[in-house]
């Protein structure tokens, strides 16, 4: 016995071809919009410092005051959309940077940043707290603290200094031209340099000795004035806007 007529039968395969075709059209048009697939690319931090054989012979600093070691904590880094405030990425994992005075670049990390034109970055450089977890427990030396650098003066291998600082520095920089990171260009390099040089020269031919307090917030300025950066695509440490300046 034939329970369903054949005009049931359709009437039942054509509901069903319409639901799969209304399901499939949602699935497509998810992965169309789906805003993982193709559209950040990598910007590559790196850090290049400045000191000892790099500075100018006629620097005080070069010849009184002599870096060992520096830290910096990085606490947090912005590039800025060419078009709205919205558009903004900001990375705030905070980066303990030990920098390398022979003045190797040295890359520290990479981000993933959404296809954008963006002008401008701005690095913050803020203390270790408790709440940076094992960045915190693994740096003693920089707990509740933004800077250590450690040397000596005037020559002399036992006339040390530390110096350290809790400041919190925002330093800016723009990008001109602006920086575009797309399907063409997906990956680039952005170098922080930082001319430790500067850090303790009193800008009048003179040094800051760092071992006495009253010198503490001119050094600070320094410090702040001293953090530059700039777009590298080619990774050899220069500015890609004056790669043809030459080497004079």
């Amino acid at each position: 016995m034939n329970f369903f007529h054949e005009d049931t039968i359709m009437k039942y395969l054509h509901s069903a071809a319409t639901v799969i075709g209304v399901v499939l059209s949602f699935i497509l048009a998810g992965c169309e919009k789906d805003p993982m697939s193709g559209t950040s690319g990598n910007l590559k931090l790196s850090i290049k410092a400045m000191s000892g054989a790099l500075a100018k012979e006629t620097d005080a600093q070069a010849q009184q005051v002599t870096i060992t070691s520096a830290q910096v904590v990085i606490s947090e880094i912005e590039v800025e959309s060419t078009s709205e405030d919205s558009l903004d990425f900001v990375s705030e994992i905070p980066l303990v940077v030990n920098l390398n005075l022979a003045g190797t670049m040295t890359q520290i990390s990479t981000i993933s940043v959404p296809y954008g034109t963006y002008d401008e970055i701005e690095v913050e450089i803020c203390k270790l707290d408790t709440s940076d977890g094992q960045g915190y427990t693994t740096n003693p030396n920089l707990q509740n603290r933004t800077i250590f650098v450690s040397g000596y003066v005037e020559g002399d291998s036992n006339a040390v200094f530390t110096f350290t600082s809790a400041i919190k520095l925002e330093q800016e920089q723009e990008f001109n031209p602006p920086l575009v990171i797309d399907a063409s260009s997906p990956n680039t390099n952005v170098v922080l340099t930082i001319d430790t040089t500067t850090w303790f020269s009193d800008g009048a031919g003179g040094y800051l000795d760092p071992r006495l307090p009253q010198n503490q917030k001119a050094i600070e300025r320094n410090i702040k004035a001293s953090i530059k950066a700039f777009e590298d695509d080619d990774d050899d440490g220069k500015d890609d806007d004056h790669d043809d300046d030459g080497d004079d």
